[in-house]
């Protein structure tokens, strides 16, 4: 099966959005979802390797490495606006930016573009979550920053019908928003860390559960998934403890996945990178196994 790839990167806390009739997003605001209070019990889980998921290596659909790279820079650039939107252009004062401003340094993206985004009209374009159903049954939810609601509305539909896909209400329960952290296999000191030890220091930090990854480039890397309300704590535990922390962001995880045959997978990975090309979308998100 050919090595479908589209890089996929981390985003900015977002207000939590449902959506309300067929695929007609909603807004409600800030703060509309108490995070729940910490669990006492810990549920690790130490994942397959990225490198040995089927689904991993068919899930990105990589393109020309310039392209790919104006792509992500792209992406970046939305999850810039949105954190300035939502807490204001000061890192200082909006931890949600400064971690976007990590990453997009992370990832190289040059000086001018991350001030060009950070310079952009505060208030243009809204905050949109559409639900979608995928191939095999997969459950999909669609991040996008647009100044044109119906027009990207319109668009996110007819690429989910055109590639085996149709926007439907309550995909968005196959998902909870989680506090995740990315840190490098390797710590201050240049000394691997393999996952038994990475899930000690999860449990030390107070985190849920830790999963290998790679990123767009295949490298290996830790996330570490916790409470929303406890994200910032954990990350400054998991530096304290000697980690590289890579990224520290709000993401929606799934609850539960489901098992594609080879077909399926490889129209899902279709379907998500169309639906990561287009303009107005920040992230896509799946379930599947």
């Amino acid at each position: 099966m050919a090595a479908w790839a589209l890089a996929r990167l981390s985003r900015a806390a977002a207000p939590c959005l449902g959506v309300r009739g067929p695929g007609v997003p909603h807004r409600e605001p800030p703060g509309c979802r108490p995070a729940p209070a910490p669990s006492r019990t810990l549920h690790l889980t130490a994942a397959v390797p990225a490198g040995h998921n089927k689904w991993s290596k068919v899930r990105h659909i990589k393109g020309p490495k310039d392209a790919e790279r104006s792509r992500v820079f792209s992406k970046l650039s939305l999850s810039i606006r949105l954190a300035v939107k939502e807490g204001g252009p000061n890192p200082e004062h909006n931890s949600n930016l400064a971690n976007i401003l990590e990453v997009c340094r992370s990832k190289h993206m040059p000086k001018s573009t991350i001030e060009a985004a950070l310079k952009m009209e505060k208030t243009k374009g809204v905050y949109l979550l559409y639900e979608g159903r995928g191939p095999g049954g997969s459950s999909l939810l669609i991040e996008a920053l647009s100044n044109k609601g119906a027009k990207c509305q319109s668009d996110i539909k007819h690429i989910l019908n055109k590639n085996g896909g149709v926007m439907v209400e309550g995909a968005r329960h196959s998902f909870d928003k989680k506090g995740v952290i990315v840190v490098g296999v390797e710590d201050r000191d240049k000394k691997a860390v393999n996952l038994e030890r990475a899930l000690e220091l999860a449990i030390e930090a107070g985190a849920e559960d830790v999963k290998e990854t790679e990123d767009e480039e295949e490298k290996s890397l830790f996330k570490f998934i916790c409470d929303v309300s406890l994200l910032h704590q954990v990350r400054k535990k998991l530096d304290s403890l000697g980690l590289c922390s890579v990224s520290c962001m709000l993401e929606f995880i799934p609850n539960s996945k489901v098992q594609l045959a080879d077909p399926d997978l490889e129209q899902a990975a279709l379907l998500i990178q169309a639906l990561g090309n287009h303009e107005d979308v920040i992230r896509v998100y799946d379930n599947i196994e």
